[in-house]
């Protein structure tokens, strides 16, 4: 089928953590050093994670992402009670920092005709080496990190980025609509719709919708069906 040129973006943001790489990778050392128990700290880790991110922008406390990783860890191992030592700590952080790419990211990136990038609450020195780790050819010039406004997504800064950048890739002048931000995360889909951009949700776990009185526009079970959708061109 040729593509609805009408509904071709113009540009693409990416979110980097459980959309185009998987945290999850991280999990098998987890469970080899805490057998039994690797998914439940892994997810534990993760959301934690991510609400220690949204305390410190409600609270203007930035730290870099990868203090917040550690710091999370740290506070999910005391919450499950698991008795840990130093290097325990650094082992989970050198496995996270180790994650690999989805293969349909990996899939997609090749192919993409649009011009890309990566906006991301990881700060540089960390999710640089992580991206180019995992096979992410991303340039400096199209890598947006929370280090360089010293907030996190959802808050309008780090999307902000993204959008300076989408004006001056694009050929002609465009609109915040004419920007497609893909994320796995719900979360993340939800506050680039209220900043502006056209939302991908890539629903890889097959969540429930939240209820915040907006939905992003498209909902995706992998980034093979973004191809399909025909709002890309490869």
């Amino acid at each position: 089928m040729a593509p609805d040129e009408s509904r071709q973006v113009s540009a693409i943001c990416f979110d980097a953590l459980g959309t185009l790489l998987d945290p999850a990778h991280s999990f098998a050392h987890l469970e080899s050093a805490f057998p039994s128990r690797g998914t439940e700290i892994g997810n534990l880790w993760r959301s934690k994670q991510i609400d220690y991110s949204r305390l410190r922008s409600m609270s203007g406390k930035y730290a870099d992402f990868d203090q917040i990783t550690s710091d999370a860890l740290v506070a999910t191992f005391a919450h499950l009670a698991i008795p840990i030592k130093e290097s325990d700590i650094d082992a989970a952080m050198d496995a996270y920092q180790n994650c690999a790419m989805f293969p349909d990211a990996a899939k997609l990136l090749e192919s993409l005709h649009q011009p890309w990038a990566v906006v991301t609450n990881g700060n540089r020195k960390w999710i640089g080496p992580m991206l180019t780790g995992a096979g992410v050819e991303v340039s400096d010039s199209h890598l947006f990190t929370s280090d360089q406004v010293r907030t996190f997504k959802i808050n309008a800064p780090l999307y902000q980025l993204g959008w300076e950048w989408a004006q001056g890739a694009s050929r002609s002048a465009i609109s915040q609509e004419e920007v497609l931000f893909v994320s796995a995360n719900q979360w993340d889909a939800i506050g680039a719709t209220w900043f502006g951009f056209t939302a991908c949700w890539v629903n890889r776990i097959g969540q429930s919708p939240e209820h915040l009185g907006v939905r992003p526009k498209y909902e995706i079970r992998s980034l093979d069906e973004l191809v399909a959708m025909d709002i890309v061109s490869t």
